[in-house]
């Protein structure tokens, strides 16, 4: 029997998909959600509603106390910081139970945004320099899922990094589903070599050594927690073409040395050409698979590297 094929799942704040949550009554839908239904599932959240805020209601803020950073509804003064506190560790927890690959917040809410929110003050203007009370309590929780603003959504590399992050995160589900092994664990690790290297050329030895040595003599669940937490960490680097470009050139050294010279220097050209900004990156992933493709290789590593920009798909194209 084939098992079915399930998407990642996204957790996603709810007025991003077009649900009527907001303070005043709407939403603020994010259309590229609309173009990623056939490639995620989305779990839609609203802290505020969920502990029992109406829709419209009044605002609440993030205020500067002596007793800490605090939730209140300034129009009535009520303090919600040990609500929303309680509520967002049960939701944090539900949703890993529902194995999310990743989280999208909405920028700038008291509840949800993940940087630059506005802290209030009795004696000074608002500072943007807090996080929502959710998203901090479930990124403090959850370091090793994947999290991002929507506004960072509309920026294409940012777009393709978090996707390439919600899908390495999606496999490792379905490995820990199987059960972790040293063997398996190396597995994985084999597979995205590429990728990671792709965004911090250190990553695959540091990574490797961690799964060789394991210094703290750790179960294989804990072992595959600290590796998975440790390769978002890389993955959240900042995309930079020196590093892409290298992983490029190592995936064409893993084509079967019966490639011929002149495809193999043709491939690199390609490559020189992307590192130099004439052409888009697209253009010399699309060579590469096509030579894999002709010599009938598929290498697992390179597969990894390539799908998070699925050009099939058309949707990185698109933002």
């Amino acid at each position: 029997m084939v098992e079915p094929e399930y998407l990642p799942k996204v957790a996603v704040s709810a007025c991003l998909l077009g649900q009527n949550v907001r303070y005043n009554g709407g939403h603020c839908n994010f259309a590229l959600f609309d173009r990623l239904n056939n490639y995620i599932e989305k779990i839609s959240f609203c802290p505020e509603v969920g502990i029992g805020l109406g829709t419209p209601r009044p605002t609440v803020r993030l205020v500067n106390s002596p007793a800490g950073i605090r939730l209140i509804e300034p129009k009535s003064g009520e303090d919600y910081t040990q609500k929303m506190a309680e509520w967002s560790e049960l939701q944090s927890d539900a949703l890993i139970n529902q194995r999310i690959s990743g989280i999208v917040f909405k920028k700038g809410s008291p509840s949800c945004g993940l940087e630059r929110v506005k802290v209030y003050s009795e004696k000074a203007h608002p500072q943007k320099n807090g996080t929502g009370l959710f998203s901090m309590i479930f990124t403090t929780l959850y370091p090793h899922i994947p999290a991002i603003e929507e506004g960072r959504l509309s920026e294409p590399v940012q777009a393709e990094n978090f996707l390439a992050r919600v899908a390495m995160m999606d496999l490792w589900w379905k490995y820990e589903e199987r059960g972790w092994t040293r063997s398996s664990l190396q597995q994985f690790h084999g597979e995205h070599k590429l990728l990671l290297q792709s965004r911090s050329p250190n990553a695959p030895r540091i990574l490797g050594n961690l799964l060789a040595v394991n210094p703290e003599n750790k179960t294989m669940n804990e072992l595959a927690l600290e590796y998975i937490t440790g390769a978002q960490e890389y993955m959240g680097h900042n995309v930079e073409k020196r590093y892409v470009a290298a992983a490029l050139r190592r995936a064409v050294g893993r084509l079967p040395k019966n490639l011929p010279k002149s495809q193999r220097a043709y491939l690199h050209a390609w490559i020189d050409y992307y590192s130099k900004g004439l052409v888009p990156r697209i253009a010399s992933m699309a060579l590469i698979q096509q030579a894999y493709e002709m010599v009938e290789s598929e290498h697992l590593p390179w597969k990894r590297l390539f799908e998070p920009f699925n050009i099939v798909s058309g949707v990185m194209a698109k933002v």
